[in-house]
C-alpha cells in the first residue's frame, strides 16, 4: 500500500487521497467505507514507518469488521508485514502481535472485534 505525504493538503483532499490509496490496495472496499477509514488517520508528514502501516491496516479491519473476508485479507497482510519487520526494536512490535492475536480470535468467532483501548 502506498503512504503518500499529505501534510500539506486540506482535510477533504487528504481523506480522498488516503481513500484512493486504500481502494487501490483493497478494491473490494466501498468508497464510502474507505473515506471513513481515511478520516481515522492523521496527516502523513514524515517517512512511512511501521506504526503508520499498523494504524491504517487496523483501521481498515475496524471499519470493515462486518466483512470477515476483507478483515482476514488485511489481517494476513499485516501479519506478513510484522513478520518482515520482526527485528525492529521500536518497542511496539510485541503490542502489534498482541493486537493481531486478538483479531485472530475475532476471525474465529471467539470474541468481538478488539478495540485498541482493550489491549
Amino acid at each position: 500500500m502506498h503512504y503518500e505525504y499529505n501534510g500539506n493538503l486540506l482535510e477533504e483532499d487528504r481523506i480522498n487521497l488516503v481513500a484512493n490509496e486504500i481502494i487501490t490496495a483493497y478494491p473490494e472496499i466501498p468508497v464510502d467505507k474507505a473515506k471513513d477509514i481515511a478520516m481515522l488517520e492523521g496527516k502523513i508528514s514524515t517517512d512511512c514507518n511501521l506504526e503508520m502501516v499498523f494504524t491504517r491496516l487496523y483501521n481498515i479491519m475496524l471499519i470493515m469488521s462486518n466483512d470477515k473476508i476483507i478483515v482476514k485479507k488485511v489481517y494476513l497482510s499485516l501479519f506478513n508485514i510484522l513478520n518482515a519487520n520482526a527485528n525492529q526494536n521500536d518497542g511496539k512490535i510485541d503490542y502489534y502481535y498482541q493486537v493481531l492475536e486478538e483479531i485472530y480470535y475475532f476471525l474465529n468467532s471467539e470474541r468481538e472485534f478488539p478495540l485498541l483501548v482493550e489491549i
